[in-house]
């Protein structure tokens, strides 16, 4: 079909919306990324946006499976445009090493986050471990913080412990976000999908009016709340449901492929 769309860009989330982990380690849907790749040969570009960091999207085989025209990483902390970083968003060192004490106070596995790798404070311990195994993730490598410039921690603590450990973090607009029973995500601020999506825009000088979102969780609703079209897939939840322009099928019918036809951008 030939493209009469006025969208000029995609926004993708990963899991669950292109990764299936329904079906084994790593399965990406074939169709969709086959859309995806239609689309850009039809002159649109295409870019992830993903909670991921680039090491752990490395880790999925995704950069085997598709090229994409540019990344938004770790909800937004870090963006590509092609392979080229165009803005990171770093923790306050003085930060990271208060979270660091606390966690170590407590037995608390870190995970630090920069831009291209990722790394762990000590060994994988029993909470830990829930999350690689159901991410069907490879354990980074162990050491310690040493004034890195960090994007973004990933503490392996169960729920329970949050209230406590954001009281003795202590710190105002703290962002924390609670992405498994056995892991929060922290950063020094808010950020969101929609803050990466507006830089790139920017730089392509396009505007929301021409932008795609597409995703799953509630992650993604900052995205569907900037585009101007939007699609949640079938196996989404329901606030990304109920924020999205239209709901498409789910992963395993190909849910991305559907709503690129849906849009006419292929």
């Amino acid at each position: 079909m030939k493209k009469t769309s006025p969208i000029k860009i995609i926004f993708t989330d990963v899991d669950w919306t292109i990764l299936n982990h329904g079906h084994g380690r790593h399965v990406y849907d074939q169709k969709s990324l086959k859309a995806l790749r239609k689309a850009q040969k039809n002159g649109v570009k295409v870019f992830i946006a993903t909670a991921r960091p680039y090491e752990s999207l490395q880790l999925t085989g995704f950069f085997d499976e598709f090229k994409p025209d540019g990344m938004i990483l770790s909800n937004g902390a870090v963006i590509f445009i092609g392979d080229k970083i165009i803005h990171h968003d770093y923790m306050n060192k003085d930060l990271v090493k208060k979270i660091c004490e606390i966690a170590k106070k407590r037995n608390i596995v870190i995970q630090f986050v920069s831009e291209f790798e990722r790394w762990i404070s000590d060994k994988i311990n029993e909470v830990a471990q829930h999350y690689f195994d159901f991410y069907f993730e490879k354990t980074p490598a162990i050491r310690g913080y040493n004034n890195e410039n960090v994007s973004g921690l990933l503490l392996f603590c169960t729920e329970d412990q949050d209230a406590e450990i954001v009281k003795e973090i202590n710190c105002p607009g703290l962002d924390v976000f609670r992405l498994f029973p056995y892991a929060i995500d922290i950063r020094e601020h808010l950020i969101k999908k929609s803050d990466g999506i507006e830089k790139v825009l920017q730089y392509y000088d396009l505007n929301k009016d021409d932008a795609l979102a597409l995703g799953d969780d509630v992650q993604d609703v900052s995205m569907f709340e900037l585009c101007k079209y939007s699609a949640a897939m079938g196996n989404g939840v329901n606030k990304a449901k109920e924020s999205a322009s239209i709901v498409t099928k789910h992963i395993d019918k190909h849910g991305v492929k559907k709503a690129l036809k849906y849009f006419e951008v292929i």
